[in-house]
């Protein structure tokens, strides 16, 4: 027997979702997946165009000669590519064993809920870029966090960074993974993780607001990394 539960229904019903799955494989799960991560693709060749965090090495190359330049523009539509390929993959199949690990539900069901999460991620992206891309400007914050408010009265970059990183978004995806966890029910003598599960199953808002923040902590540590004097190094000798 097959699932036919459809992917838009199980953001508003995660709860259906770890009930549907029950009932066996969804149907055309890999042409969802196909079809989520191409749209990831373009989205990201779209940021890489209208030169969405790039601003840095345009600045450096615009020195250089045009054909410098234009190579250099089509290297770095390729790294989004292979970035956005990393970043869905690891949101897809990374998060999805880390939460494996740390609930004891077995890791194909819970590919059906990052596929999901994957979707909601983009949808902000998408959202920023098109705010960005009206506005004619980029900021280094989204306007869907409280980066742009912590910015107005901090002064500890790391911080703003770390904040900006915690968006409706992400407490959304807290929200859809609980409930799903919460529902998604394991067998007694499933790996004989039963019993663990209902154990874990009580503190599972706790782990997964945890992983947001280690996620957050992480990534804005990245904002350090100086991208500016590394290309600079690299394409014009460090001057």
């Amino acid at each position: 027997m097959h699932s036919t539960y459809g992917y838009w229904r199980s953001l508003v019903y995660p709860d259906r979702l770890a009930d549907q799955l029950g009932q066996g494989p969804v149907t055309q799960f890999k042409r969802r997946v196909f079809g989520v991560f191409i749209f990831g693709i373009i989205l990201y060749i779209l940021r890489g165009m209208w030169g969405m965090n790039t601003d840095t090495l345009t600045y450096i190359l615009a020195n250089g000669t045009l054909d410098d330049y234009t190579i250099s523009r089509y290297v770095a539509l390729l790294g989004s590519v292979l970035w956005s390929i990393v970043y869905m993959a690891f949101h897809f199949w990374g998060v999805a064993w880390i939460l494996s690990l740390i609930t004891n539900i077995p890791f194909k069901p819970l590919l059906k809920l990052q596929l999901v999460v994957v979707g909601l991620l983009l949808f902000e992206k998408l959202i920023n870029f098109l705010v960005f891309a009206v506005a004619g400007k980029v900021a280094t914050v989204s306007i869907l966090s409280f980066g742009p408010l912590a910015m107005t009265f901090l002064e500890n970059w790391y911080i703003i960074l770390f904040v900006n990183q915690l968006t409706i978004f992400s407490a959304l995806i807290v929200a859809l993974q609980y409930r799903f966890i919460s529902f998604y029910k394991v067998e007694e003598d499933e790996y004989d993780f039963g019993e663990i599960h209902n154990e874990v199953r009580k503190n599972t808002i706790w782990l997964l607001i945890a992983l947001q923040v280690a996620f957050a902590l992480i990534t804005a540590l990245g904002g350090f990394i100086p991208i500016d004097k590394l290309l600079n190094l690299l394409m014009i000798g460090g001057l």
